[in-house]
């Protein structure tokens, strides 16, 4: 059993000594040809500056980038897109920094010249509003107070890009249903 094994091991080896032996004996190429390697000459002017390419006797006009009006290429377009969102401004009114529909009318009052209106905002403080106040996060205006509603108007970019007024009511009571 053991003379087999060895037997074998000695073929094994052998062929795999052969096999080595013919990887080792690779034929080489002939000597590479070289290509022709094009040059280009630089003049530098005040206006621009204009490579001229030669190839083989002729002159070839290079293709010339102009970036004006366009966004450099290597700049995050986050970073633009963020620079161009105007910052909202922080206001002293904190009535402008909730929306309109977020507000909720807690009562009217009628001085005999002027209707007042008091408004409680999300974070539970109350505002006593009259007509002109500027409110919401659109800057809209108090249109008009009634006995039992006021009247909010704001001006909106719809979908087209144009500006359109959207009214919104605060009701003092909600209508039954």
């Amino acid at each position: 059993m053991k003379t087999i094994v060895n037997i074998l091991l000695v073929i094994l080896l052998s062929s795999v000594l052969v096999a080595c032996k013919d990887k080792a004996q690779v034929k080489k190429s002939g000597p590479v040809k070289k290509n022709t390697v094009q040059t280009a000459t630089v003049k530098r002017t005040n206006e621009t500056v204009k490579p001229e390419v030669k190839k083989a006797g002729k002159s070839i006009e290079p293709i010339i980038y102009d970036p004006d009006g366009r966004r450099d290429p290597f700049l995050s377009i986050i970073v633009l897109t963020k620079q161009k969102v105007e910052k909202k401004k922080k206001t002293l009114n904190p009535l402008e920094n909730y929306d309109v529909t977020d507000f909720r009318l807690l009562g009217v009052v009628y001085t005999g010249k002027e209707y007042y209106a008091s408004v409680a905002l999300p974070d539970g403080k109350a505002y006593t509003i009259k007509k002109g106040t500027t409110l919401g996060l659109y800057g809209g205006k108090v249109v008009d107070i009634k006995s039992d509603a006021v009247i909010i108007r704001e001006y909106v970019v719809d979908y087209r890009g144009q500006l359109k007024p959207k009214d919104t009511v605060l009701k003092l009571r909600k209508e039954e249903e």
